[in-house]
Order: structure tokens, then C-alpha cells, then sequence
């Protein structure tokens, strides 16, 4: 095992000199038994262990930590260890325990590679842990990048012991006499992949002892299929979704033109959160009209006449800054001239400071090259904004001589006629959305 060990750990920090590597320890069979092939490896790098004490267990949590700290100094093994309440901050965040557990740990471990300027994280997941990701992955419902099991790699992420399973992990240590602790909480089936290891996998053992390098092998080629079509979506970027002022646009017409419009949906959407009986409602909207808005846990999509676009949203529609400047009119001075984004108007009857705010219902104002009023909300309706469009506009106002407030413009949009650059214009104002 020590030899498979060390090829792939070999092949994981290629390119990288005597790496440094933290190697995340819990006190388990899989983190002892990476921890001591870490030990007796002959690639070359250095080691430090770190440890998280979630206080999840009472006293068993404590001994866990205890049994780390003294393999280490046992060995000479630099030692980081921190003590968290994964309960405390799971009610905290409004999320599972597991998920508390998964960010308190990930969150220390990458600090201390960030403070001791260390180049790898190195996790014990092995080849049970893969294969029972594949099964939650397809029991919650997955595209290709879920029939991949767990990566070998992720940034500085690395799991030199994917290629062992857990019959292999126990064999070594018992051959080795590495200690580790038991992990009471394994046996028990409350937890869906506990429930997969305890129950479901020893009846595939049954049908087909070999089933996890069976498995293995049909990952390997889903990672592949999905590295193929993961480069045939990238190609795709600009013309069929491009970002335009951090909204993913999807252009409707170039989506319909492609064969399979739902699986690119789910490659394009899945990242933003929106799940399948979702993308499979926003497909059909493309056979209807626009107007349709769907929520994921973090964005916002609407289908518009031309995109489909996706919002952030914790959009906060109270955060903004216009710049407003002040300037003596130049000779030859063209207010078509302006950048992409900024309005110009005379300043000479306006009265200072003027006011920015988000547009109202009740707002009207005199559209540049019109004579009469106008709604914003008319005026919106012509420009054909979406909802979350029209949530973001900002209007720039002033007072008139009688104190009532009139706009002066709406933001990157159009300015009102009665502030519109005339040859008598000596002072002029830009106004630009930040």
C-alpha cells in the first residue's frame, strides 16, 4: 500500500518541490492510516498535522484529539490543533451539524495554510467515500460532474488515499499497528451515508464483491465524458451566456438553436442553485411568453424577451453611488459625445445638492425630445426592462423654485428634456452610475 501511496502522491504534487503539506487528521482509521504512509513515504516533502475537536462527542471528542497529540510527539510530527462547537455554530448559521463541521474545518485548515505558507491540504477520503458520493450524487438527483465521485484534487486540496478501500485502510493498520479511534456515530444509519455504507453496500458485496473498482473504473470515465463536454459548454461562452454587469445573460435564440436545451440549461444553471423540475419549467417557458420568474436559494431568474437572466439575490437595492461632476463647458463641447453610461446636463438651474434615490411609482418626467410628461413606470415599459431591472434604477433629482422635487435624469438611461445641453450652457453637470 505504501508504494501506491507514494505514486500518487507523486502525481498529485507534480511540478511543486519538497511541497509542504498540512495533513488533516481526525483520529479515525482513514486519517491515521494517510497520516503514518505520510510518515514512511519516500517522496519528498514535509508534513505538519491538524486537528479539529468538534465537541461533538463529549469526552470521546477530547481522547480523539489526545491520541493525535501524542502520535505526534511521538514522531516529531508538528501538531496544530483547535477546539470548535459544531452545534453552536450550526444553529448560528441555520444549517445541518455536518455541514457546521465541514466549514469550521475547511475554514482552520486553509488559515493555517495561508499562515505557515504551506502548499497542499492533504484529506483521507478513500474509494468507499467516492463511491458513496456517486450514490448520494445520483440520489439527490445529478448531472455528469456528480457521476465523479470525489476529486483527487481541487486547488490545494489533495486526497492521496482515493485510489484504497476501506478493507485496504483496515488491513494496513491492523498490519502496522496504528492506533486510531472509533468514531461510535459510524455504526449508527441516522445519517444518509452511513445508512448507504452500513446497509446498502454490504448487499452489493454480495452481488459483486469487486463492486467498488468496478464502480471506480465507470467514474473514470464519466470524469472523462464530463472534462469533454465541460470544454464543449466553455466554447458556448459569449455567445449562448455571457455576464453583462454581473447578470448572466442566456440568449434565448442561440439556446433554442442547440440540440438538448435542457442539459444546457443544467450546466449553465446548476451553479446558481436552480434544481431540475425547475430548469425542466424554465424550458418550457421558451415555448411562451416572457415574464416568467423562478428562485433558487441564491438568485433570481427571469425569462425576458430576448435572455434568460439570472440575478443575484441578495441584491441590495438601497446599495449605490453615482458620481457627479461639475464642469466648466469646453469649446466644441458635444453631449453625444459621452461615455457608455453618463448622462450630461446643464447645470445652471438646478440647485445643489442634488438628490439620488431609487425611482418611486408616482415618479413622471419629461423625456429628452419629448414636451409633455411621462410615468416612469410608461417610460420602463417602452425600454421593455424586466422586474429586477426596474428594481436597480436610480433617478437623480432637484428642487424647482417652489421646493417641489423634479428628476433630472434616470441614471445611464435618459435625462430630462428641461436640463438638456443648449448652445447657452456654460456649466455642465455628469452624472454616472458607479
Amino acid at each position: 500500500m505504501q508504494e501506491l501511496f507514494d505514486i500518487e502522491l507523486r502525481s498529485l504534487i507534480a511540478g511543486v518541490d519538497n511541497p509542504s503539506i498540512l495533513v488533516g487528521v481526525s483520529g479515525g482509521m482513514d486519517s491515521m492510516c494517510m497520516a503514518n504512509l505520510f510518515l514512511n513515504t519516500t517522496v519528498p516533502c514535509t508534513f505538519r498535522i491538524a486537528h479539529v475537536n468538534f465537541s461533538l462527542r463529549g469526552p470521546e471528542s477530547d481522547q480523539d484529539e489526545d491520541m493525535v497529540r501524542d502520535w505526534c510527539k511521538q514522531y516529531g510530527i508538528t501538531f496544530y490543533t483547535i477546539k470548535v462547537n459544531a452545534h453552536e455554530f450550526a444553529q448560528e448559521q441555520s444549517i445541518s451539524t455536518q455541514m457546521a463541521a465541514r466549514d469550521l474545518r475547511y475554514g482552520w485548515f486553509f488559515s493555517l495554510l495561508e499562515e505557515h505558507s504551506m502548499d497542499f491540504l492533504a484529506i483521507s477520503h478513500n474509494l468507499n467515500d467516492s463511491v458513496e458520493t456517486l450514490m448520494i450524487n445520483l440520489l439527490r438527483g445529478t448531472g455528469l460532474r456528480g457521476l465523479s465521485g470525489i476529486r483527487r484534487s481541487n486547488g490545494p486540496i489533495i486526497r492521496p488515499l482515493l485510489f484504497a478501500t476501506r478493507h485496504d485502510i483496515s488491513d494496513y493498520v491492523a498490519s502496522h499497528n496504528v492506533p486510531f479511534r472509533e468514531d461510535s456515530t459510524n455504526k449508527e444509519s441516522y445519517y444518509h451515508r452511513n445508512r448507504i455504507r452500513n446497509e446498502v453496500f454490504p448487499h452489493f458485496e454480495l452481488i459483486n464483491p469487486s463492486f467498488l473498482q468496478t464502480i471506480n473504473t465507470s467514474m473514470a470515465r464519466f470524469s472523462e465524458i464530463s472534462e469533454v463536454l465541460e470544454e464543449l459548454y466553455n466554447t458556448r461562452k459569449g455567445t449562448l451566456y455571457r455576464m453583462v454587469d454581473g447578470v448572466l445573460h442566456i440568449d434565448i435564440k442561440a439556446l433554442k438553436a442547440e440540440k438538448s436545451i435542457n442539459w444546457w440549461l443544467f450546466m449553465i444553471l446548476e451553479s446558481y442553485g436552480f434544481n431540475d423540475a425547475q430548469i425542466t419549467q424554465i424550458a418550457e417557458t421558451l415555448k411562451g411568453q416572457s415574464g416568467k420568474t423562478f428562485f433558487s436559494p441564491t438568485h433570481i431568474l427571469i425569462r425576458d424577451r430576448q435572455y434568460i437572466k439570472v440575478y443575484p439575490g441578495d441584491q441590495n437595492y438601497d446599495d449605490f453611488k453615482v458620481s457627479i461632476k461639475v464642469f466648466t463647458k469646453p469649446a466644441g463641447f458635444n453631449p453625444k459625445n459621452a461615455p457608455e453610461g453618463t448622462l450630461y446636463v446643464d447645470g445652471r438651474r438646478l440647485k445643489f445638492p442634488l438628490i439620488c434615490r431609487r425611482w418611486k411609482p408616482a415618479d413622471r418626467f419629461r423625456p429628452f425630445g419629448m414636451k409633455g410628461f411621462k410615468k416612469l413606470s410608461d417610460f420602463f415599459i417602452d425600454l421593455k426592462l424586466d422586474v429586477e431591472e426596474k428594481k436597480r434604477q436610480i433617478v437623480v433629482t432637484t428642487l424647482d423654485k417652489k421646493g417641489v422635487e423634479q428628476i433630472v435624469c434616470i441614471v445611464g438611461k435618459r435625462i430630462d428634456d428641461r436640463w438638456k445641453i443648449t448652445a447657452a450652457t456654460k456649466q455642465v453637470v455628469s452624472i454616472t452610475k458607479v
